[in-house]
């Protein structure tokens, strides 16, 4: 109960000093309990197919237990009482007691604060009331089916209700900074408000779900067609859901939106014009007998509603929450966009000028004719048959030299024999002037082996610019749009930080859609009793903070986290491995494990591949994706040429937050996956980095989702020494522990005794679990 108490206590923070402050959360926290009941009440009257009504019992699950939890039940009981009738209004009554009465009991649990605990709670209770109420009725197959719909949007409800509850004040900010799932959350929240409003009538005419549902849509169709169509397919849905009846509504206002969303850039008048008609083209298009002839009616009602109500759309996203209220910070920023800007326009359009130059017929620009040119000038010139060969018979010299030069190219060599029997006896200098062939075919492949390697260097210089041209333009779009905030978690973090004497805090999301949370550095603030504080009053697990100057950064905490170990050896005589395996974790999530194997073994091999994964971690850590990574790397260490060795890469990158792993390979032994008992093996056939460059220089990518329980093996040539990995599969699927460094280890000696030390290797194994305490 202390947890309750304290978190109860926070609607009315107090600071720590002598005056006492009511602060702009205690209104909110008011408004809120209103804005519960409000709902609770309307939501009790929303129903699907003219029979139930579950929507109040979801509300009252999404609420909570805290006051506008209450609230809201208070709400949910009076309107089902009211608006359901004594028998179905108490069994829903009874449903929406239960739900919070669990909601109440278990507030202290891990388990409430799962997203699908309360969800998964409404749903049991609205059929076991449900059952206990409609069982002696008898079930028949449409009822059956009814009654799973029933309970199935109990959940789906409480789960889109709990997402828009739990931020409510940002509507007061406009759309702009909602979330995709604040955005289906808050759509399912209007749709199952228009079916509750859809029983009003007014003047015995008109709907006032519909009238509502024709400004909603014109009002969305003035961010364009997406924006009235999904509004109108949601308001269409809902209404025939409320009657009961075939999907008319669905069609009449998802055509309707769809072509008011083509006025956008019209005055509201057009719009308004083409929804009335719309409405009334469909209505007579489906002709039933008159049977919607009001629709039209209310489609003139509510576009006039439109025209006189002061609607308009949210203006665009403000910058950072705290930084952007400075004026200067916030032009200093925009400044610093455009001059990245202009910085990757400068490299575009070195880009774009060095692939004007770049044509692979430059390769071969020289004729292979030229071998014989040269010499027959040194040979044919003081003999005294040239005239005779290069004039008289000049056709049969041209053909057999012809002949010959295809045999030679592919050989590397020219032969006696490549040459007719005609011309090579005729020649009184033929042995010299094969000779002189031979001298001038080597220099010609000399020379065209030069130029396509300048070809190749051109062209991993001009894809190093467009590279870095892609990433200066993305960090200047980064730059431009600035963070989004999160408003009512900005108003809960002042408060807490009032509550220990300190301002200063943000919250925003980053481009990934992540929270993060800087505060001022105190000691107080570092504690993890602080930390799990400051995560209950957020509502979400924070990461350890990070110190950065004199700023406590908090991240959200990602609900997978991953248990690696390396173990390794050198080839036998070595002191040094030429193998490196590292592993870190960047700030938004992605994790990157990395092993580089370098070309051959000892302290030479070992500086190649360090300097590889160095590199790599360069590039990853500074934000770039993780092929453009290795392609970057492998171009570059490819532009040193023969001075240059070349290295393995074999890079795992693994998204905390989903679980979706990517194997990024370039010449790497495979690597080995265990999910359950089933082993999947993700292998390459690109070169290793450092060999080529351009498209050759693209490694081979294998995605997959990572599960609780996975294990990732990641292993170098050395651990498999060109022989049947039947022995690591095996091994693999028959480890019964828990531990990294085990299975590694195991590996490793596995390998030694098969492969005697041939050659270096390395092993890196990944367990994959949920994480078994965010906040710890």
């Amino acid at each position: 109960m202390a947890t309750k108490e304290r978190a109860g206590g926070r609607l009315l923070r107090f600071p720590r000093r002598d005056q006492v402050n009511v602060s702009r959360r205690a209104f909110l926290g008011l408004a809120e309990a209103g804005v519960g009941f409000l709902l609770g009440a309307v939501l009790a009257g929303a129903e699907i197919f003219g029979l139930y009504a579950p929507f109040g019992v979801a509300a009252v699950a999404a609420a909570g237990s805290g006051l506008s939890g209450f609230c809201t039940l208070a709400g949910t009981c009076l309107g089902y009482l009211c608006l359901e009738g004594l028998t179905d209004g108490m069994r829903y009554a009874a449903s929406a007691i239960l739900t919070y009465s669990v909601a109440f009991a278990f507030y202290d649990t891990k388990a409430y604060r799962r997203v699908w605990f309360m969800p998964a709670i409404a749903m049991l209770l609205c059929a076991l009331t449900g059952i206990v109420t409609r069982g002696g009725q008898g079930w028949h197959g449409e009822d059956m089916v009814y009654f799973v719909t029933e309970v199935l949007f109990t959940g789906v409800a409480a789960y889109g209700y709990r997402v828009v509850f739990t931020q409510w004040p940002e509507t007061l900010d406009g759309l702009h900074a909602l979330s995709p799932r604040q955005t289906i959350g808050l759509l399912l929240l209007g749709s199952t408000l228009l079916m509750s409003l859809a029983r009003v009538e007014i003047l015995a005419t008109f709907s006032l779900g519909r009238l509502v549902a024709a400004v909603g849509i014109l009002w969305a169709a003035r961010r364009g067609v997406t924006g009235g169509g999904l509004l109108g397919a949601c308001a269409g849905v809902a209404l025939d859901l409320a009657s009961g009846e075939q999907p008319y509504y669905s069609l009449v206002f998802t055509l309707a939106g769809l072509l008011c969303g083509l006025c956008r850039d019209r005055r509201k008048g057009w719009a308004a014009l083409v929804y009335v008609l719309a409405c009334a083209v469909a209505v007579l298009w489906s002709w039933d007998g008159g049977r919607h002839m009001g629709l039209p009616l209310e489609a003139l009602v509510g576009a006039i509603l439109f025209l006189v109500l002061p609607l308009r759309l949210p203006q665009g996203a403000s910058a950072a929450p705290m930084p952007a209220q400075n004026p200067d910070w916030e032009a200093g920023r925009q400044a610093l966009s455009r001059k990245v800007e202009e910085m990757a326009g400068a490299f575009h359009t070195l880009y774009g000028s060095v692939k004007e130059t770049l044509r692979p017929e430059d390769r071969n620009t020289e004729n292979p004719a030229e071998i014989f040119t040269r010499a027959a000038d040194k040979v044919c010139a003081r003999c005294v048959l040239g005239d005779t060969c290069w004039q008289k018979e000049y056709q049969d010299t041209r053909a057999a030299l012809n002949d010959a030069t295809q045999p030679m190219l592919a050989r590397g060599r020219a032969l006696a024999t490549d040459f007719s029997g005609t011309f090579s006896n005729r020649c009184v200098h033929f042995p010299e002037f094969l000779g002189e062939v031979n001298r001038q075919l080597t220099a010609f492949l000399r020379r065209r082996q030069a130029l396509r390697r300048t070809f190749e260097t051109r062209s991993a210089l001009c894809s190093q610019y467009a590279r870095l041209d892609k990433l200066l333009r993305t960090a200047s779009a980064e730059l431009a749009a600035g963070l989004t905030p999160d408003l009512p978690r900005q108003e809960k973090l002042e408060g807490f930080l009032r509550s220990m004497n300190l301002t200063g805090g943000v919250v925003y999301y980053d481009k990934e859609g992540h929270l993060r949370v800087e505060v001022p550095a105190s000691e107080e603030l570092k504690t993890r009793a602080a930390r799990q504080e400051l995560s209950e009053v957020l509502g979400t697990h924070l990461r350890e903070g990070e110190t950065a100057g004199d700023r406590l950064c908090f991240a959200q905490a990602e609900p997978f986290r991953a248990l690696a170990s390396l173990a390794g050896a050198p080839r036998q005589g070595e002191k040094v491995s030429g193998d490196t395996g590292l592993w870190f974790r960047r700030e938004d999530g992605q994790l990157f494990l990395l092993l580089c194997d370098g070309m051959g073994s000892g302290p030479g091999a070992k500086q190649e591949s360090a300097q590889a994964a160095k590199l790599l971690e360069n590039f990853l850590r500074a934000g770039m994706a993780a092929q453009e990574a290795v392609e970057t790397v492998s171009s570059a260490l490819a532009l040193r040429g023969e001075a240059g060795g070349s290295t393995t890469i074999d890079l795992l990158s693994v998204d905390l937050f989903t679980g979706k792993c990517a194997v990024h390979k370039q010449g790497a032994a495979p690597t080995y996956v265990r999910r359950d008992k089933r082993i999947q093996c993700a292998v390459g056939a690109s070169l290793p980095a450092g060999i080529v460059t351009g498209e050759q220089a693209k490694p081979d990518v294998h995605r997959f989702r990572g599960a609780q329980g996975d294990w990732i093996v990641m292993v170098t040539d050395g651990i498999l020494c060109g022989r049947d990995d039947q022995w690591i599969r095996d091994l693999l699927a028959s480890y019964q522990g828990d531990s990294p460094s085990d299975l590694a280890q195991r590996i490793l000696r596995q390998s030694q005794d098969l492969c005697q030390g041939e050659d270096d290797g390395t092993v890196l194994a990944v367990h994959l679990e949920r994480s078994r305490d965010p906040l710890g």
